[in-house]
């Protein structure tokens, strides 16, 4: 497998083309909503298939979606700040460290809380087809 082209760009860092990479997610181009906070993806031209990584940034009473649930098991870890956590109609506070497993199927929303903006690592299975 050959390296991919990582391209800087106006708005930031972008891998191109299929092949291994090193992105650094500082440099990276990040996507901003008002509504649901800066969110980066790690792709570029090149859909990652099976696993999807992704950090998001959320401002306290920001959500990171709406509520939902997929059809795909996720994971979120995080990683600064705090972030109130409504799964299946329960809320709890995460902060640094709180890891939230969440099975296909399962409602929920990540919000920011606390003081300051809250860091969030998302991993998530894709099946084949899925985006």
């Amino acid at each position: 497998m050959n390296e991919a082209e990582i391209v800087e760009t106006d708005s930031g860092d972008v891998p191109r083309r299929e092949g291994w990479y090193v992105l650094n997610a500082k440099k990276a181009r990040w996507q901003h909503d008002q509504h649901f906070g800066a969110n980066l993806n790690f792709q570029g031209d090149v859909h990652f298939g099976q696993v999807g990584v992704n950090l998001g940034v959320l401002e306290p009473g920001q959500p990171a979606c709406l509520y939902h649930a997929e059809g795909d098991q996720e994971g979120f870890l995080v990683l600064s700040g705090q972030c109130l956590l409504v799964v299946e109609g329960a809320e709890r506070l995460l902060e640094p460290w709180d890891y939230f497993h969440c099975p296909a199927e399962t409602a929920h929303v990540l919000v920011g809380a606390g003081t300051g903006p809250c860091l969030v690592l998302a991993l998530g299975a894709r099946r084949e087809g899925s985006a």
